[in-house]
């Protein structure tokens, strides 16, 4: 748990808050490439990724596809997007994939047959909130003695709504997932609007 006003990295003396962890595992249908696209989209949707050069600027940080014959496709991925939302607060997502036992499968739909996997897909999510993320205070000759005060004291309920306002991202993201899935989610809307594609349909047969 982090202490109060943050805890700092071990190693970059960076300050995160965590606001949440959430986890979705589902073994079923679902097309691997149309959840890809979906959840980038989302992400860009909602501010994550710099409009000028989506694809350019988006954090994909690793990538690692394996094949095994017996057992299916193996997937890592590792997305690292960041939000800036002033010159002292930033929000930050871990987003680790796992996809295992991902074989091509094909579904009815309407009469129609479309191409699509099955497997095993297990997406996590960490949130966390940086505080003085361009060192503004801490470099500065004078600011860097009082920061400590103001982070844990003046900067206390500013500190707490971000923190909110992430986990609300964060859950939003995750209900996302959920809702591409097909699996329960708690929000009265559906996260996704009806362009995104949907669960297990890839390209017609």
């Amino acid at each position: 748990m982090a202490a109060k006003g943050g805890s700092k990295h071990k190693y970059t003396d960076r300050i995160y808050i965590e606001a949440a962890q959430m986890r979705v595992k589902n073994r079923d249908f679902f097309h691997l490439k149309n959840l890809y696209i979906t959840l980038h989209e989302w992400l860009c949707e909602e501010g994550w990724i710099p409009e000028n050069g989506k694809d350019i600027n988006f954090p994909e940080i690793y990538y690692l596809h394996r094949d095994h014959p017996k057992t299916g496709t193996e997937v890592w991925l590792f997305w690292r997007p960041e939000k800036e939302i002033n010159s002292y607060y930033k929000y930050r997502l871990d987003i680790d994939w796992h996809c295992i036992l991902i074989r091509e499968a094909e579904v009815m739909h309407e009469g129609q047959k479309f191409k699509t996997n099955w497997g095993e897909v297990e997406i996590k999510i960490w949130a966390r909130e940086e505080l003085d993320y361009s060192w503004t205070w801490r470099n500065h000759w004078f600011l860097k003695h009082i920061h400590d005060l103001f982070r844990r004291r003046i900067f206390k309920t500013s500190t707490e709504v971000h923190k909110l306002e992430l986990y609300r991202e964060a859950y939003r993201f995750h209900e996302a997932i959920k809702t591409y899935l097909k699996l329960k989610t708690y929000l009265p809307e559906p996260e996704l609007q009806e362009f995104f594609p949907q669960l297990g349909l890839g390209t017609p047969k």
